[in-house]
């Protein structure tokens, strides 16, 4: 039986997403709202409140629905199969049914704002605009709205993202900015009530022109323009124009040409862009003049040159399968000295605080740093960084501090940020953004900076030297992800596969083919619409529980090394996954199903997949080189072909005494337990070896690259050819 989800003219299924995709898009619309579901919601939310769109939107001729459709629905991104999937129509036609006018506008207005305020800020602007438009017309209504609007936002958020719109929006977004039509950064809570004045007068207000003091709801009326609201023009100077037009003015002159350093919490923006093939250039939007801003650039390139020879990796190593909560841990590879003298003054504690491991590199750039500031400044610094609380982020911290320590902690935070960007960026595949952007979370002085880096170096096990994943995970969201940190980060715990921020950072085994231990340690990047990836009310994505496997014996007969050596996997092609819910448990956690030619194999849990990936990985033998002890040959092993684990059975051998056995090719020496094991040929099958090794579990099957193993410590089970 085929199964569809109808798209207007077209289907899902047409696009080639299996069952599984489409009951998730389905379920996704169903649970929290996307872009198949969207227009449907905001339909029965007029009906229920009585209302038609013209309620809202009283403007006449505000947009051109069809001019809309034709701009935007002629190409879709959806995230299929762990790749972002580009779905056009080959005649150039569009290629899903047309909209609303009520969902166009809320479409192009979360798309706008999204770029420009914070996720929790978006949510009160789009609540008070439809409270305050409809509060005349309906009773009863606003306890509803708070209730409903979060699936609402997510549906229209989702009818942005993938038309491209989101994506558009910032860029345009990001572009004023480096033109100095904005501050950079996130337009703070203090200027709500000028948007909302804003938002009301272009929905619902008779006049043509609209005057403001704020430069940030000029952007907004500009991003707004070019996305789709042709009439929506800004004037900066003076002009004239057509009387249908809508304008927005601006009340004072000029437009921002340079700023002086905030300190001010009140005017302190945060939300920066991050360009991933210059990484200093974060810092050029920073206020000061030219000279400053070098400045701040150099300092950046000390920061990230204090990083040199250091990294994180992928712990390979003591993993306790009797851990209630068994997570993924990384430990610090250093291929530079250590510092062995003790640093002189506050700086010893800038190292011990901030840097993974304290280099001569490190050492020496940190005293360079530290020595171009004011002895006084020296002393305020290293005695608030000896006492942080990381607790507490209230500018009140660091009220008393002369101007003069406040400039030295801003050339701190950027020291710091170079440092942690080079250390971090190697973890985070971003090759599947459509531009080479990230979003960090942090602002300008912003004393949360040298907090979040705090954390993550208190992880680290004093004994071993481990850090917990979701530590890397929190400072990576923070930095790249543009989530936020108290709403968002703080509450991440054990088990966390991403964090769904401005962008989504997810565990590179959401994306089905985390096969060995360098890939269980890599995070992915992207812009993609999110409503389909599983996750708490706080953007946090948490692993589902692990399925049992039922035991089955092969269907082929024990064969002897040269028999089996003889096998290829030559034809075969790789398995199929995609991310769905948790449905027998938690709906919002996540599970990774994995599919062969349409059957469905397995669902795994993606944490416990990559702790079995590393608990039976063998590293490849050199050539010259003896292997370990769990790299011997077996006597001889029968090979179990990808159909057999269909329905999520494990293959076992069977017993030594069985007839299957005795008709093998042993003749009368026949092999010990230890010496006869399951083979799964995968070479190049990733994500076929991803989730088979995952269903025997961590510690019983061995992942062998280059040779046939067995384990130390149990008969082996499965076997893997790279």
């Amino acid at each position: 039986m085929a199964l569809s989800f109808i798209t207007g003219s077209i289907t899902l299924s047409s696009w080639g997403f299996g069952a599984g995709d489409i009951a998730v898009i389905a379920g996704a619309g169903r649970a929290v709202g996307n872009w198949v579901m969207a227009q449907r919601r905001d339909r029965a939310l007029l009906e229920f409140l009585q209302l038609q769109p013209e309620d809202i939107l009283q403007r006449k001729g505000l947009m051109d629905t069809i001019a809309l459709h034709n701009r935007w629905d002629k190409k879709l991104t959806l995230l299929k199969n762990g790749r972002l999937c580009t779905i056009e129509n080959s005649s150039t036609g569009t290629i899903v049914e047309n909209m609303d006018a009520f969902t166009w506008f809320m479409s192009l207005l979360v798309a706008t704002l999204d770029a420009a305020v914070s996720s929790k800020l978006l949510k009160e602007l789009i609540v008070q605009f439809l409270a305050d438009t409809i509060c005349d017309k309906t009773t009863g209504s606003a306890d509803y709205l708070v209730n409903e609007a979060q699936q609402h936002i997510m549906g229209w958020r989702s009818s942005a993202t993938v038309r491209s719109i989101s994506h558009t929006a910032r860029g345009i977004w990001q572009r004023l900015a480096r033109e100095h039509r904005h501050l950079p950064g996130e337009i703070p809570r203090n200027d709500s009530g000028e948007i909302l004045r804003f938002l009301m007068w272009v929905a619902s207000d008779s006049s043509t022109r609209h005057i403001t003091t704020s430069t940030d709801v000029m952007c907004l009326a500009h991003v707004l323009g070019e996305l789709g609201l042709d009439l929506l023009v800004t004037n900066y100077n003076g002009g004239s124009f057509d009387e249908n037009r809508l304008v927005v003015s601006l009340s004072t002159l000029p437009l921002i040409k340079s700023l002086t350093l905030a300190t001010n919490g009140l005017t302190k923006r945060h939300g920066m862009r991050i360009p991933l093939d210059d990484l200093k250039e974060s810092v050029s939007l920073w206020p000061g003049d030219g000279h400053k801003r070098n400045q701040y650039r150099a300092i950046f390139t000390c920061g990230a040159r204090a990083a040199e020879g250091v990294k994180l990796v992928i712990c390979e190593k003591h993993y306790s399968l009797d851990e209630e909560e068994i997570d993924v841990y990384y430990t610090v590879q250093q291929s530079t000295k250590l510092f062995t003298t003790r640093a002189e003054g506050n700086n010893h504690t800038i190292l011990d605080h901030f840097v993974l491991a304290p280099t001569i590199p490190a050492a020496k750039l940190v005293a360079k740093l530290t020595s171009s500031w004011p002895s006084r400044s020296r002393e305020q610094i290293g005695h608030w960084v000896g006492e942080l609380c990381l607790n507490q982020n209230t500018e009140e911290e660091i009220g008393h501090f002369e101007l003069a320590t406040k400039i030295c902690l801003a050339e701190l935070q950027i020291f710091l940020l170079g440092y942690w960007y080079t250390i971090l960026l190697p973890l985070v595949d971003v090759s599947q953004l459509p531009v080479q952007e990230a979003y960090g979370s942090w602002g300008w002085t912003d004393i949360q900076v040298p907090k979040a880096i705090r954390r993550l170096t208190l992880s680290k096990d004093p004994d071993d030297g481990r850090i917990p994943r979701f530590e890397v995970l929190r400072l990576l969201g923070y930095l790249l992800a543009g989530a936020e940190y108290d709403e968002q980060l703080l509450p991440l715990r054990r088990r966390s596969a991403g964090v769904l921020g401005k962008l989504a950072l997810v565990t590179a085994s959401l994306m089905g083919g985390a096969d060995t231990p360098e890939k269980v340690g890599r995070f992915f990047l992207l812009d993609v619409d999110a409503s389909c990836i599983p996750s708490n009310s706080r953007g946090i994505i948490l692993c589902g529980l692990r399925k049992p496997c039922p035991k089955v014996a092969p269907q082929g007969i024990p064969q002897t090394i040269s028999q089996t050596l003889a096998e290829s996997p030559c034809g075969q092609g790789d398995f199929s996954s995609h991310i769905e819910p948790d449905w027998g448990y938690d709906a919002q956690r996540v599970l990774i199903a994995y599919r062969d030619g349409g059957r469905m194999v397995h669902r795994i849990s993606p944490v416990d997949g990559d702790i079995a990936v590393l608990t039976s990985w063998v590293p490849p033998v050199r050539q010259g080189h003896q292997g370990t002890v769990r790299a011997q040959q077996f006597t001889g092993a029968t090979i179990a072909k990808l159909t057999e684990y269909h329905g999520g059975v494990q293959v076992r051998q069977p017993d030594l005494n069985s007839s299957a056995l005795e008709a093998g090719q042993f003749g009368a020496e026949r092999p010990e337990a230890s010496e006869l094991g399951i083979v799964v040929l995968t070479k190049s099958l990733p994500k076929a070896r991803t989730c088979i090794l995952s269903m025997y579990g961590a510690g019983v099957a061995v992942l062998c690259s280059d040779n046939f193993a067995k384990a130390a410590e149990d008969s082996i089970t499965a076997a893997f050819i790279a």
